[in-house]
């Protein structure tokens, strides 16, 4: 007779617990202290297959009985099954919190096509080794479009760290996967799109032109869709000649003079006359001349005065005080 594999106490509680069946087990289990059937509980997630040589090992006497009661393949869902049926779920969670739940599907593979919408985001708040962590877990395709939609550094730092990226402590990878669980996840699908789009449109709109530029590139090659849909979320200073005069008059209206004349030095010219004739004729006049001698540099100054231009912009469209330019005009 085959000696089976050996079997520690705990272990062999939850195969006899098997064993007496629904009408006897959750009996039996309500007899245990909360502690002991916590540590049953942890040990049944290691039992495996379940045959005749653990039955002989544990009771030679009563092998032929245990076999009919427990059956072949059996393991941690059926000793759950008696706990669950023993107590309620409020005495469960008291009793077992979080640490014997079965094993759920890995949180990497929830993340499906659409999900660098939310994904992008979210890394761009992660340092470099943790975007490389996370994006080795995911599937290739993805990993890849979310890569390529990060800003040139990031993307180039997260690059080069998936190139040697050593293995992170079990305990780091609980932690990474609860918190993409929480932050990502804990929505619809529908939602978690929506509100990804809501993010990246966020996120595009803070970063300059050219980045922002060549995010889009990389969406509208992989989602057209997508892509339609979140250009008519964002909004850049230089998109001010794409919008209809009335809601041109409306956004200077709220405008100071300094502030228009740190905007608009090193603008195109073509930008300044848009700019130019929104104003008022004496606030024209005064834009005029401090842009007479305009070197065509950008400062500081003018950076922040075009940011909060064009946060102006999108806070008036949310309030419904001008529309923003459809997407299909974007260029």
């Amino acid at each position: 007779m085959s000696a089976g594999p050996r079997r520690s106490g705990s272990e062999k509680v939850a195969i006899i617990l098997l064993a007496l069946g629904n009408s006897l087990g959750p009996k039996v289990l309500q007899k245990f202290r909360s502690a002991e059937i916590k540590h049953i509980m942890e040990s049944a997630t290691e039992l495996g297959r379940i045959d005749r040589d653990d039955l002989d090992v544990l009771v030679d006497d009563f092998a032929a009985n245990f076999a009919k009661s427990l059956g072949l393949g059996m393991g941690v869902d059926d000793v759950r099954s008696l706990v669950e049926q023993a107590f309620s779920p409020g005495e469960l969670d008291r009793m077992l919190g979080a640490s014997v739940a079965p094993a759920a599907e890995p949180v990497w593979s929830k993340f499906g096509a659409g999900s660098e919408n939310a994904l992008v985001p979210y890394l761009l708040d992660e340092h470099p080794q943790t975007i490389a962590y996370i994006l080795s877990n995911l599937d290739a395709e993805l990993s890849a479009r979310c890569l390529a939609m990060l800003p040139g550094d990031l993307r180039n730092s997260a690059a080069k760290r998936l190139l040697k990226l050593n293995r992170v402590a079990d305990n780091v990878t609980r932690l990474a996967e609860a918190c993409l669980e929480r932050d990502l996840l804990a929505q619809s699908d529908s939602g978690l799109e929506d509100e990804g789009r809501r993010k990246l449109a966020s996120l595009l709109n803070k970063l300059d032109r050219s980045q922002a530029s060549s995010i889009f590139d990389s969406l509208a090659a992989t989602r057209p869709e997508d892509a339609k849909r979140l250009r008519g979320m964002v909004f850049s200073f230089e998109d001010i000649q794409r919008l209809a005069q009335p809601a041109l008059l409306a956004l200077f209206d709220k405008l100071q003079t300094e502030q228009v004349i740190a905007a608009l030095r090193g603008a195109p010219a073509s930008l300044k006359e848009v700019a130019l004739s929104s104003l008022g004729a004496r606030a024209r006049r005064m834009v005029e001349s401090e842009l007479a001698n305009d070197q065509g540099q950008v400062s500081k100054e003018g950076e922040t005065a075009r940011r909060a231009i064009a946060d102006l912009v999108l806070a008036m469209a949310g309030r419904g005080e001008l529309a923003l330019p459809e997407a299909d005009a974007a260029a």
